[in-house]
């Protein structure tokens, strides 16, 4: 893992992939978070406004990532979305429980626990993206990590 940090932080295709990853996630915090405050402003239950913005959010991040990112078309959109929707569900629990208890157990504002739980999510999800979704897919990462 402290291998592929190094090569990522030497490399300048990888630079710019992720400084695109940051452009792209600017936009989709802006599409998750603006959906998210609306939802929360007409009194939609708060474990159903972060799913739904997060499901907008998704979305965008994953067709913007395949198209103007990344842009590896070796696997077929089927299967590129499939592992993208399999890696961001399995952080949407991390997502829902950051928020809940900073809402109400360390009473931020819920535009607050969202920013944080947006925070912890980048980095991993960068490079499960990277090397899963847009790379070899999970089956295939981990045929080379056994060999």
């Amino acid at each position: 893992m402290i291998a592929t940090i190094h090569r990522l932080a030497h490399s300048r295709a990888a630079s710019a992939q992720f400084v695109r990853y940051l452009i792209i996630g600017s936009t989709v915090f802006c599409i998750d978070v603006g959906s998210f405050q609306i939802l929360v402003r007409i009194r939609v239950l708060l474990v159903a406004a972060v799913t739904i913005s997060y499901i907008l959010g998704i979305t965008t991040h994953f067709t913007l990532n395949r198209y103007w990112n990344f842009r590896v078309f070796e696997r077929s959109i089927g299967r590129q979305a499939r592992t993208y929707f399999i890696i961001a569900l399995s952080q949407l629990p991390i997502t829902i429980a950051i928020v809940e208890a900073r809402v109400h157990i360390a009473k931020l504002s819920p535009l607050e626990a969202k920013v944080l739980a947006v925070a912890v999510n980048v980095p991993l999800s960068f490079l499960a993206h990277k090397y899963l979704t847009f790379g070899a897919g999970i089956r295939g990462t981990f045929k080379g990590l056994v060999r």
